[in-house]
């Protein structure tokens, strides 16, 4: 729906930096997980809002306000958002406001089929959570036993109802899956998944706790990220939160240059209560620096550079900066 529209009533366009406008509306659905991810970016949020269901009328009137100034789609995240009692009538709204709409999984419900053909529908595109090629690593990951089979099998069942479906994989690297990683990406083209993103360990919550244990260094990255879109048959790769000149040749696959400005809509908290609070991102940084070498990097316009506690543990010696061409 564009903000022109009749439910739109008119309202102008959310607008940041530069003019640009935010289509993309990023919305926490829940705050509860039955997996226990080494890596969770949201685990302290997690335990700070737990007690704090979002109703479908909380729901209702952020996918309102923000489809009226021109927000076109809506990533539902969590928490596992498909736990939501009313996940089947978020997207029933999402899709009468004209929203594309799209879910981050670990498969929990979608590896129903009952539930899974009532959502598949109203759903453009899923991301489903897979962290290793096999049971045994990626139940290691996930915190859980049968993770692995629950999102293999929530992949299948969305492809068995519609065999067009966008189904996509996102793979959270760490030192434990580091050496798997090709592997996963393989896996994931063989399941069907047209889009593969690879995520770098984001300092955030368990990631933030852990980040000396878990995170990868830059010369291992080197190493293993270029050999990933090899693996990955014709599903698209992306990058998420590499320094551009880890990749090698595949620098374009950065995720960094096919992101969006966007809203975020979670709880945040005051003295004495909380609140849907938003969020607005205008560029795909996410605790994201320039360390030294990056300085005279030709990238350092459109790459985000390294996460800001890696320079603050590790040498940034790996990094290799591309020169900039005489002028």
């Amino acid at each position: 729906m564009s903000a022109a529209s009749p439910e739109s009533g008119g309202a102008k366009p959310w607008i940041g930096p530069h003019g640009k406008a935010v289509h993309w509306l990023e919305l926490h659905l829940t705050y509860t997980c039955p997996e226990r991810c080494q890596f969770c970016s949201e685990e302290h949020r997690m335990q700070q809002f737990k007690r704090f269901p979002v109703t479908f009328g909380r729901v209702a009137s952020v996918l309102r306000t923000h489809a009226s100034r021109g927000v076109t789609r809506v990533h539902l995240t969590g928490g596992e958002p498909t736990i939501h009692k009313r996940f089947i009538d978020v997207l029933a709204l999402a899709k009468k406001l004209g929203m594309r709409t799209s879910v981050g999984t670990i498969g929990t419900m979608m590896s129903r089929p009952d539930f899974a053909a009532r959502a598949v529908p109203l759903l453009d595109e899923a991301l489903f959570s897979l962290h290793g090629p096999t049971a045994a690593l990626h139940d290691h990951m996930a915190g859980r036993r049968g993770s692995f089979d629950q999102v293999t099998k929530a992949i299948r069942t969305a492809l068995a109802i519609d065999p067009d479906f966008n189904a996509y994989v996102n793979t959270v690297v760490t030192r434990d899956n580091v050496h798997a990683l090709p592997n996963t990406a393989a896996l994931a083209a063989e399941l069907g998944a047209k889009l593969i993103v690879v995520s770098n360990l984001t300092p955030e919550g368990n990631g933030f706790d852990r980040y000396e244990e878990l995170a990868v260094p830059l010369q291992r990255l080197s190493e293993v990220l270029p050999l990933v879109p090899a693996r990955a048959g014709t599903a698209l790769v992306r990058f998420f939160g590499v320094p551009m000149c880890v990749l090698g040749e595949h620098q374009m696959l950065s995720n960094d240059l096919h992101w969006d400005a966007r809203v975020t809509v979670e709880w945040a908290s005051a003295p004495g209560k909380v609140f849907l609070d938003d969020i607005y991102t205008w560029d795909p940084g996410r605790k994201r620096v320039h360390a030294a070498p990056c300085q005279g990097c030709a990238l350092n316009t459109v790459c985000m550079g390294v996460f800001d506690r890696y320079p603050e543990l590790w040498s940034v010696d790996a990094l290799r900066p591309v020169a900039r061409e005489p002028q």
